[in-house]
């Protein structure tokens, strides 16, 4: 159910399976910068005009973000005020490779009287549209994804419409599946910013270190910590690096 818009939100084993580890030992580990990310963040939301209070976080998820998607060799641009738009979500997720979004999020109603899961854009004032899961399945077309992170309330649940929104399978592979170079992070329930910020230091610093994906999540959830009720979710592949394009090697992923 959607709730109020203005609300008080501050604050899961081996290698991959041999065949994908013989392919993608032939990828270097560095990329051309060819490979775009974006990353978008409502700060106007988190304002004291709309939200009643100063909320400092998104100013650093912007750029902890930023640097960790640069680090893991995506092209990355990072957009927030009046430049994240639902227009701009759309116009550019046909060539992203890598997402992220801090913003609220939730299952929205659409005009064709169904709920999908999205997030509100930030426009630089209160009144901000809903980019739903739905427009941006049709704007990508199917298009691969690599690493994508919905820093938001509720759009890691077991019915987000929003991975497949970006072509990533609502799928766990671990041990000798392989599902390709796609991961995905969402949370659960009622999400503070305080908290957000506690998982995603520790992923971003996990991925940093050369951990895979599946095992920075893990880090970052089991070490607790967190001011409130907290836990997110994960699809996609458990043994992969998250570095950018077709495929990567991940040195320390076991």
């Amino acid at each position: 159910m959607e709730r109020p818009f203005i609300d008080r939100r501050l604050w899961r084993r081996l290698a991959p399976p041999i065949l994908a580890l013989t392919v993608l030992a032939a990828v270097a580990p560095a990329v051309d910068g060819g490979y775009q990310a974006t990353v978008d963040v409502n700060d106007t939301a988190f304002d004291p005009v709309c939200l009643g209070f100063e909320d400092t976080y998104p100013e650093k998820m912007v750029a902890a973000a930023t640097a960790a998607y640069k680090r893991l060799g995506y092209a990355t641009t990072s957009f927030t005020g009046k430049a994240f738009t639902r227009a701009h979500v759309l116009a550019r997720t046909p060539a992203d490779w890598g997402y992220y979004v801090h913003s609220h999020g939730d299952r929205y109603l659409n005009s064709d009287g169904r709920r999908y899961s999205g997030f509100r854009e930030d426009s630089g004032d209160c009144t901000q549209s809903v980019v739903f899961s739905k427009d941006i399945a049709a704007r990508r077309a199917g298009r691969q994804s690599n690493l994508v992170v919905m820093s938001t309330c509720h759009l890691g649940e077991a019915d987000t419409t929003m991975p497949a929104a970006f072509a990533i399978q609502k799928d766990k592979a671990l041990a000798l599946e392989w599902n390709g170079p796609e991961f995905y992070v969402g949370y659960l329930g009622l999400a503070w910013d305080s908290d957000e910020w506690i998982f995603e230091q520790r992923f971003w610093d996990a991925l940093a270190s050369g951990r895979g994906v599946g095992a920075a999540f893990d880090l970052a959830l089991a070490r607790g910590g967190f001011g409130h009720a907290f836990d997110a979710d994960w699809w996609g592949s458990y043994y992969w690096s998250g570095r950018a394009g077709p495929g990567s090697v991940c040195a320390n992923c076991a």
